[in-house]
């Protein structure tokens, strides 16, 4: 049935002409457009879709419609996860998909630039396959494959070939463009220009990332017609992405948790209807222990946000913003029936979830079962380490190195490797092309405070190199060759000896084990770098993030230091 004829269809529901499939009775309605909870309201569905809302509990029905009665609870829309990065659960769809649907997240918005940095088109379509025929709603971006340098963004395919992506209904824009990338001379910034261009052509939305940006910069990055962004760390940073007409994205996950830091907004007299919360990513750990958007809405409810604004932040805000209101992010005639039923409106907890309809959680349980998705062949093998030559190294003298301002922030600095005291913490840093040309750089990093071993991941953020950290080269050789053995991951060794790990055989990015393995991998590897000294938390974001060009100051490539400033690249040579 098309459309047209669904609607049609819908219509004569409404008028009384034909029965409805399912009536949910006697709710206490959240109605998203004029902020109130309605009491004692009726929902008829059709085909997934509703037909009606309103006060009417008799509709014209036959044998087969059904009834639920909500006894006064509260009905919201779906949650919509309006920015993640879904590979960030280190596991297949069908697996993140299992663990969040008790969240209540019937929509989720997903980046997917991690596959395609590795293997380029391919792995946009093949993840981009995995989302299809789930039991949840995903809709994704197209990635812009910002680099660090031109040599990182050798992968990123023409925009003519991105052309398809941009166009498929599921696609709701362009994905996060790091506000730097624009500024700089030559192809990589006229090639992302194109892209943004594009995806104004075709009316939709092209997603920011403008962390680090502010006065005169912002501004000028937001001339490119940038929609949103989810960096704003500061009461300050949202006020000014706000008055500027972005789309505002609050993070509560497990790279930020920003809620706290700008709860005072909440008491301005402000139009809030382009704030949003979202995840950003959430690791296994966290999800399996903690949530998904539920928590972010938890913590906005336990701040003191009033309700009503809470809600509307994960459900209409971000269907408005992607141009996706005519479909989902309120209850209304006309819209798929994506629907939750919660005790009350202060505490978040789902009791029943449906998605077009279709009961997928239920007094505890998941109802629905996800589709298992497939790779081809070549995409368990890009873990292609050969010969490969560590370059030298000195032992005395002054070198450069990154040193960790945070967990995910660094500087350049110099570090004189006579002075017992300034070099106690410097640890070897490698970033080596694991596709085969057997290039690496040899650095230093300090602040990272491994005592003992040494630790790799493919998992790097924005690129194809392999990144490890260690205090000898021993180890971190052995932990080249088990990364190479296990197709990719995470691996920690000390000495030859292997101690923990994380296999990743997808792109060298994704398990194909169960969450709850990844889950206990995941911390094993914690636990064993906080046991030798890492007193970061989620150390394993800190090493893959040493590679993102979206982070300050001073980042690692198989070619050299990069120094984000004016990405000049650097050898540790003073």
């Amino acid at each position: 049935m098309d459309e047209r004829e669904t609607r049609r269809q819908l219509s004569e529901v409404a008028l009384g002409n034909v029965p409805a499939d399912l009536v949910i009775t006697h709710g206490r309605l959240f109605n998203v457009y004029t902020r109130e909870f309605i009491p004692d309201q009726a929902v008829w569905i059709k085909n997934g879709w509703i037909a009606y809302v309103g006060p009417d509990h008799n509709p014209p029905k036959d044998k087969d419609t059904q009834f639920v009665d909500s006894e006064g609870m509260v009905l919201l829309p779906g949650l919509i996860d309006g920015h993640t990065h879904l590979t960030a659960s280190k596991t297949l769809v069908d697996e993140f998909v299992k663990h969040v649907i008790p969240t209540g997240t019937t929509t989720v918005i997903t980046e997917t630039i991690e596959l395609a940095s590795v293997v380029g088109k391919d792995g946009i379509e093949w993840f981009v396959r995995g989302l299809e025929g789930q039991p949840i709603r995903f809709f994704y971006t197209v990635p812009p494959l910002c680099g660090l340098t031109p040599v990182e963004e050798a992968i990123a395919p023409s925009n003519e070939a991105l052309t398809p992506f941009l166009k498929d209904p599921k696609c709701v824009g362009l994905g996060e463009i790091y506000w730097g990338n624009l500024f700089l001379k030559g192809k990589q910034s006229e090639r992302v220009l194109g892209l943004a261009s594009m995806t104004h052509a075709i009316e939709k939305r092209v997603e920011g990332h403008t962390a680090g940006a502010s006065g005169n910069k912002l501004q000028a990055y937001t001339c490119f017609g940038v929609s949103s962004c989810h960096e704003p760390i500061s009461e300050k940073e949202v006020m000014e992405r706000l008055r500027l007409g972005y789309w505002v994205m609050i993070r509560e996950g497990s790279v930020r948790q920003e809620l706290p830091a700008i709860r005072g907004i909440f008491d301005k007299k402000l139009d809030f209807r382009r704030v949003i919360l979202c995840t950003d990513s959430v690791n296994p750990i966290d999800l399996i222990e903690k949530g998904s958007l539920d928590v972010s809405l938890r913590t906005a409810l336990k701040l003191g946000v009033p309700p009503e604004l809470a809600y509307q932040m994960v459900t209409l805000n971000v269907a408005e913003h992607f141009r996706l209101d005519h479909l989902i992010g309120g209850l209304a005639p006309g819209k798929m029936a994506d629907l939750i039923i919660s005790p009350s409106a202060e505490e978040y907890s789902p009791q029943l979830i449906m998605v077009g309809g279709k009961p997928i959680f239920k007094e505890g349980k998941v109802l629905a079962r996800p589709r298992k998705p497939t790779f081809p062949d070549t995409m368990f093998d890009t873990v292609k380490i050969g010969s490969y030559t560590l370059p030298p190294i000195p032992s005395k003298g002054k070198v450069r190195a990154m040193d960790l301002v945070t967990r995910l922030v660094t500087k350049e600095t110099i570090v004189h490797l006579d002075d017992a005291g300034a070099s106690k913490d410097l640890i070897f840093a490698l970033a080596l092309d694991r596709l085969g040309s057997g290039k690496a750089f040899l650095g230093f990093l300090r602040g990272f405070g491994l005592k003992k071993g040494a630790i790799g991941s493919t998992m790097a953020w924005d690129t194809r190199d392999m990144i490890a950290v260690g205090k000898n080269l021993p180890s971190i050789k052995a932990v080249i060759q088990r990364v190479k053995e296990i197709g990719g991951g995470v691996v920690f060794a000390e000495g030859n000896e292997i101690v923990a790990e994380l296999p990743a055989r997808v792109c060298g990015v994704l398990s194909i084990n169960t969450m709850e393995e990844v889950r206990q991998e995941m911390k094993q590897l914690e636990n064993v770098l906080r046991e030798n000294g890492v007193p970061w938390e989620n150390p394993l974001l800190t090493l893959d993030t040493l590679t993102g060009c979206a982070i300050p100051h001073l980042r690692i490539t198989h070619h050299g230091y990069v120094r984000m400033k004016d990405r000049q690249v650097l050898s540790w040579k003073v």
